[in-house]
């Protein structure tokens, strides 16, 4: 009886553990995996052209980040004029399937006051006044086309100036036709920088409206 009783409890504990190791390895297959690197606040470049005071290109130093196995985020974070100025740009892993499918969607978000100050330092130097009450958006989503993937599809070699960083061009599309902007945002993480280029000159007004909300 005593040794019966002995084989039971024997049984019943080699059931749970196995039971419990069969859910320890689904939760485990289910779960994304994550990486963080961190690194530090950097100054703010600004590329005033060949004309001082005319251009308003810049360079945002990436302090955080955070890779899943879908997405990178890109955390931006620099010094100008003693205030912090930055933002988050999340962008896809995969490559486009087809010719077809070359445009992405890329994710913009708030890091709270620093986005402020961001944009509002960004009115400044696109010389553009900009109502005070406005905010960074918390979130917004715009297409955009990785230019090295496209030269790939369209051409059949990657670009002739190809550079380490990911290079995209990014679409801000409005309900109003006039509203629509261009912007280049050049991505390179090994030297942790993001670069905000001018498409066009003519687009400053509605890039700092598709970047704000009251």
């Amino acid at each position: 009886m005593t040794r019966l009783f002995i084989l039971i409890l024997t049984v019943t504990f080699l059931s749970c553990n196995n039971s419990d190791n069969s859910k320890s390895n689904t939760t485990a297959d289910t779960k994304q995996i994550v990486t963080k690197d961190t690194f530090p606040v950097k100054e703010l470049f600004v590329d005033k052209g060949d004309e001082e005071g005319w251009g308003a290109d810049i360079r945002l130093s990436i302090t955080e980040i955070l890779k899943t196995d879908t997405s990178v985020t890109y955390f931006a974070n620099s010094l100008y004029d003693k205030e912090n100025v930055g933002l988050e740009i999340t962008i896809p892993t995969a490559s486009p399937k087809s010719e077809k499918e070359l445009a992405q969607v890329l994710t913009l978000q708030s890091s709270g006051n620093i986005s402020d100050n961001f944009v509002q330092t960004l009115s400044k130097l696109y010389k553009e006044k900009m109502d005070t009450t406005l905010h960074f958006v918390a979130s917004k989503r715009i297409a955009f086309i990785d230019l090295n993937e496209f030269a790939k599809a369209k051409l059949g070699q990657e670009l002739a100036n190809k550079t380490a960083a990911k290079e995209m061009k990014v679409f801000f599309e409005a309900e109003n036709p006039d509203d629509n902007a261009e912007l280049y945002i050049n991505i390179n993480e090994a030297e942790h920088w993001i670069e905000i280029k001018e498409k066009d000159e003519g687009y400053r007004k509605q890039v700092i409206k598709g970047l704000t909300t009251k």
